[in-house]
């Protein structure tokens, strides 16, 4: 009896020790399996990573088959560094809204090919200047920015066309329905600026400047104005051997001397993770719905 209870006794511990080894065995698989699963869906976040997170090196940046982007975010050294590994990377290309936009690290800015108006600064957006391949603008004065030059640029025009006086006055339409009309006189006699503000349906700025005038005008230099009937039109009337005209009135459309399209705009939101408020995107619309009122006096 006792024999046969041992032998009993050993098949009992043989099938127990083999259901344990079996259990190890399928928990070893199973722990495999999740591992390897694991690493493939890291292997595919990877992946990802990699298609949306494009590195960017000094020598890419520098040939001529880079297409730079019309948009760069100047970011911290640190940034991304767990998925732009790459030692001599010097930023990363990312798609915002369908734009190409380049994060550009701290540290390489300023050893860079490109100007940044009026500074760089961590964090900050630059538009691509309209007219310099290399010069970038912080998006946060480009509006400004440009409405000084097209100001400036319609005065250098009615200057070199031999005008005696002209007003330039910007119409802006307001999105919200609520606007503040400013109005300033500018005589390069007296050099008096006054101001003066109102509600209106429309934001105005108007300047009135006035010249000694002449008939002998010269084809000025264009360059937000580059592309405008109008203008170019005006040009060549007073530019004629006649010379005829003596007073004219055109009207500017803000769309034909953009500073920016809707688009990039769109983009720059994006990144600043703008939602509501004052927005690139609405000074932008702002901007296409404006007229410029350009009035010329020979």
């Amino acid at each position: 009896m006792s024999e046969k209870s041992d032998a009993k006794k050993g098949k009992a511990k043989e099938s127990i020790s083999n259901f344990w080894q079996k259990t190890t065995d399928i928990g070893k698989k199973a722990a495999e399996e999740a591992k390897s699963l694991a690493e493939q869906a890291k292997k595919g976040i990877q992946e990802q990573q990699a298609k949306k997170y494009t590195p960017v090196t000094e020598e890419e940046l520098k040939s001529e088959d880079f297409l730079v982007p019309s948009l760069i975010e100047i970011v911290d050294d640190y940034s991304k560094r767990d998925i732009i590994t790459q030692q001599d990377a010097i930023g990363w290309i990312e798609l915002h809204k369908e734009v190409r936009v380049l994060h550009m690290y701290f540290g390489y800015a300023p050893k860079s090919d490109f100007t940044f108006i009026p500074v760089i600064q961590r964090d900050a957006i630059y538009c691509s200047d309209n007219f310099e391949a290399k010069k970038f603008i912080n998006s946060i004065h480009i509006f400004g920015k440009a409405t000084e030059e097209k100001m400036a640029e319609l005065a250098r025009i009615a200057h070199s066309l031999g005008a005696k006086k002209c007003s330039i006055e910007i119409m802006e339409a307001d999105t919200q329905g609520k606007s503040i009309s400013l109005k300033s006189s500018l005589s390069n006699n007296s050099g008096e600026i006054q101001a003066q503000a109102k509600k209106s349906n429309m934001q105005s700025g108007k300047r009135v400047i006035s010249f000694d005038g002449n008939n002998t005008p010269t084809r000025p230099v264009l360059k937000w104005f580059a592309n405008d009937d109008n203008i170019k039109d005006l040009i060549e009337m007073r530019c004629s051997n006649d010379n005829s005209i003596k007073a004219t009135t055109l009207e500017l459309s803000g769309a034909c001397s953009a500073t920016m399209s809707i688009k990039i705009a769109c983009a720059i939101d994006n990144i600043l993770k703008i939602s509501g408020g004052i927005s690139m995107e609405k000074q932008a619309q702002k901007e296409y719905a404006s007229k410029l009122i350009f009035e010329l006096e020979f």
